[in-house]
């Protein structure tokens, strides 16, 4: 089994991890893990206290130790700035926008190639989401209609990192925001490259998610990275305040790692195809939307604290972290060359899922299926999933034609694969004559 969005970031070292947790229930709500893995996220993005050398932090000082078992010499630890852990991308965004202390109807600026978990925080936080339209090589904002769209009502951008790309108008953006003295929140959720992420202001904002289907995953969690002081307050006293999940949902969490593995393992000979089916049938692992959310409607159901356990997976996958990008960015190389439309440039990436637009999309995903390879969809309307109701998340058909495009077209290829299961998608691909790439 090949899949964008079932356990595609899973391996076996994970799934170990994960199956002793289960047997060690007093790690579950507290431990070090959790401040250790709000310094590598400050590390990853901000870079080392020599660059920042403003204050100790409390890792630095008490545990340096901790820092050197991942990599980070205690002298790099990062200082002065903030990151805050939430159970999902989209209780982080909800928390973040409730600190703004934004007035009622307040504009928000999204893309108009994005998911509900970016719309609906704004919603349910009454504020209203302006959707932008987008340029086709890094599915970002297009400045031209970005500016059209800002008004006296306009209170921040979200400029999002569409599956690990780097905006291609980052910095024009930024300067906008700037200009018009509007708040940039930078949508990292789908990954980044770090090297093309520097820090572009005084007050720079960053939104992560950590869910089972992004670069980076834990099963749940986000977070915040800021150096917004008056921010980083706010957020500090909310997340220290907000309950922890239960056991029993920690519990589904944790088994997710090992139960996903045996079924990818056993996908092709029937055996995970039944397992999956009875795992789906009677709910055993929490669900990644929920049916409200499925009905344009934000849920609390993740706004809880982030648990230890599920730091205890993350500093995991971040410990080899480079290592599966190396991965990614082969792969990245490998489809550039044989499949991808002449007009991308991000053959040297290391990307969450690879983005091909073809005029024949339908073809391919129902072939690709029959041999059990599950290319994903990121996104096949302006505000995935295709089930959502538009209306409900005020995006009116028309406003983005360009985003509305791709949505009929994209198809995602997964990246922490193997070459020889890249060269069988490839295959697979070319094998179908009718396919095109889509001519934007």
């Amino acid at each position: 089994m090949i899949s964008c969005d079932f356990a595609p970031n899973e391996a076996w070292d994970d799934a170990w991890i994960a199956f002793k947790l289960i047997l060690q229930p007093w790690k579950w709500k507290k431990g070090k893990e959790l401040d250790l893995i709000k310094e590598i996220l400050l590390q990853k993005i901000y870079g080392s206290c020599q660059k920042f050398p403003s204050r100790q932090c409390s890792t630095c000082v008490e545990r340096p130790q901790d820092l050197c078992a991942v990599g980070i010499p205690p002298s790099s630890a990062t200082h002065k700035f903030s990151a805050n852990l939430f159970l999902s991308g989209r209780s982080a965004l909800n928390y973040l926008l409730k600190s703004l202390n934004l007035p009622k109807e307040s504009e928000i600026i999204v893309q108009g190639f994005t998911c509900e978990a970016v719309v609906l925080p704004i919603l349910a936080n009454n504020l209203r989401p302006v959707y932008v339209d987008i340029e086709t090589e890094s599915f970002s904002f297009d400045p031209i209609d970005l500016e059209k769209k800002i008004t006296s009502k306009t209170r921040t951008i979200i400029l999002q990192h569409s599956f690990g790309i780097t905006p291609k108008h980052r910095e024009i953006i930024i300067s906008i925001a700037k200009q018009h003295r509007l708040l940039l929140i930078e949508d990292i959720a789908h990954g980044f490259q770090s090297q093309k992420l520097k820090v572009k202001s005084q007050k720079s904002i960053y939104l992560m998610s950590f869910g089972r289907s992004k670069a980076i995953s834990s099963v749940f969690g986000g977070a915040i990275v800021t150096n917004n002081k008056s921010i980083a307050r706010k957020l500090e006293l909310i997340e220290k305040n907000l309950p922890k999940p239960n056991l029993f949902f920690i519990f589904r969490t944790l088994i997710y790692k090992p139960l996903s593995m045996v079924i990818r393992l056993t996908y092709d000979f029937l055996l995970g195809k039944i397992i999956h089916k009875l795992i789906n049938l009677f709910a055993i692992f929490p669900p990644e939307i929920t049916k409200k959310e499925k009905r344009g409607e934000y849920s609390s159901f993740f706004d809880k604290a982030y648990p230890n356990a599920l730091a205890i997976l993350l500093l995991h996958q971040l410990n080899k972290v480079d290592q599966v990008n190396k991965q990614r960015a082969k792969i990245c190389q490998v489809y550039q060359r044989k499949i991808s439309n002449l007009k991308s440039k991000i053959s040297n990436l290391a990307l969450s899922r690879y983005p091909l637009l073809v005029k024949n999309r339908s073809p391919i995903i129902t072939k690709a299926q029959k041999q059990n390879i599950f290319l994903g969809n990121w996104y096949n309307q302006p505000v995935g999933p295709a089930s959502l109701n538009l209306a409900k998340v005020q995006y009116q058909l028309g406003s983005c034609p360009v985003a509305e495009e791709v949505c009929q077209h994209i198809i995602n290829l997964p990246t922490n694969i193997t070459i020889v299961s890249a060269k069988r998608i490839i295959t697979l691909i070319l094998n179908k004559k009718s396919v095109k790439c889509a001519d934007f």
